[in-house]
C-alpha cells in the first residue's frame, strides 16, 4: 500500500475525504487497501448510517466542485 499522505492523526472527514479521491473518475480504485480498510472498520467508530450519511454528504460536495 502506498503513502496516501495521510498523517497517523486524521480525522474521520479527512480519512472519508481520501478514500474518496482515491476513485478515479470511472470509480475505478486504485492499488490502495485504505478505502476497504474503512469499510471494514469503521463501525469502530460509527455505525453504517453514520458512515452512509458522511459519504453522502463528501460526494455531494465533491461533485459541486466539478461543476
Amino acid at each position: 500500500m502506498g503513502s496516501s499522505g495521510l498523517g497517523k492523526a486524521a480525522t474521520l472527514d479527512e480519512l472519508l475525504s481520501t478514500c474518496i479521491e482515491m476513485f478515479d473518475d470511472n470509480g475505478e480504485l486504485d492499488n490502495s487497501y485504505l478505502p476497504r480498510i474503512v469499510l471494514l472498520m469503521h463501525r469502530w467508530y460509527l455505525s453504517s448510517t453514520e458512515l452512509a450519511g458522511k459519504l453522502l454528504l463528501h460526494v455531494s460536495k465533491c461533485q459541486w466542485r466539478k461543476l
